[in-house]
C-alpha cells in the first residue's frame, strides 16, 4: 500500500507541479507566413522603392573618383633610408639634416629587407638622431625653436623629425602676417604637398 501511495504521489507531482510553474502564453497564436504572403510583401517593397523614383544620377558617373589618387606614389613622397640590407621609408620632409658623409644611406642599395621605423631606428641608432617636434611645428603653425635649429645645424648624424616616436613631415613656418600680405597681392593658392 505504501508503494502505491508513493507512486500516485510522485505521478501527481510530475503532472501538476510543472503545469503551475510554467508561465502561460496570453498572446494570440499565428500561423507562419506562407510563400505567397512573403513574395507579395517583397513585390510591394520593390515597387515603392524611393531610390528608383529619385531620377538620373547627378555628376560624372562614368569617372571613377578613386582614379585621382592613383597619381600619388608612396615612394615619391618618401625618403628611403637604407643600411646593411635593411630599409625603411619616412616622409621626405621628416629628414631635416643629412651630413655629406651619410648621403650614401639614402636610396635602395642592393637586395634589402623592409623594416618599420622603430625596428630600423633601433638597429641604426648610431647615425640617426630623432628630433621630437610638436604638432604645431610639424604643421608649420609655429617655428622650430632656436635650440632645435642649432642642434640640427651642429649634428653629425641624420636628423629625422618625430612626433610621438614616429617620423612626421615638417612644413616650413610661414608668418601669418607675411601670409596675409602675400595673399592680398595674388589670389593663387599654394600648391598642395606631394
Amino acid at each position: 500500500m505504501k508503494a502505491l501511495s508513493f507512486f500516485v504521489t510522485s505521478i501527481l507531482m510530475i503532472v501538476v507541479i510543472p503545469s503551475k510553474a510554467a508561465p502561460g502564453f496570453d498572446g494570440e497564436m499565428r500561423d507562419a507566413a506562407s510563400h505567397d504572403e512573403l513574395s507579395s510583401k517583397l513585390r510591394m517593397a520593390q515597387q515603392s522603392d524611393p531610390i528608383k523614383d529619385s531620377g538620373p544620377a547627378i555628376g560624372e558617373i562614368e569617372k571613377d573618383p578613386a582614379s585621382a589618387q592613383h597619381r600619388r606614389s608612396l615612394l615619391d613622397s618618401s625618403a628611403i633610408l637604407c643600411f646593411r640590407g635593411k630599409l625603411t621609408l619616412v616622409p621626405k620632409r621628416a629628414v631635416l639634416h643629412v651630413p655629406e658623409h651619410l648621403e650614401n644611406r639614402f636610396g635602395v642599395n642592393g637586395k634589402v629587407e623592409v623594416k618599420s621605423w622603430q625596428d630600423f631606428y633601433a638597429a641604426n641608432r648610431g647615425w640617426i638622431r630623432p628630433l621630437e617636434v610638436t604638432r604645431d611645428e610639424a604643421f608649420g603653425f609655429k617655428p622650430l625653436s632656436e635650440a632645435k635649429l642649432e642642434a640640427i645645424k651642429e649634428s653629425t648624424t641624420v636628423v629625422v623629425a618625430t612626433f610621438k616616436n614616429g617620423p612626421i613631415a615638417v612644413r616650413p613656418y610661414v608668418d601669418p602676417a607675411e601670409e596675409a600680405a602675400s595673399s592680398d597681392k595674388s589670389e593663387t593658392s599654394t600648391p598642395p604637398l606631394k
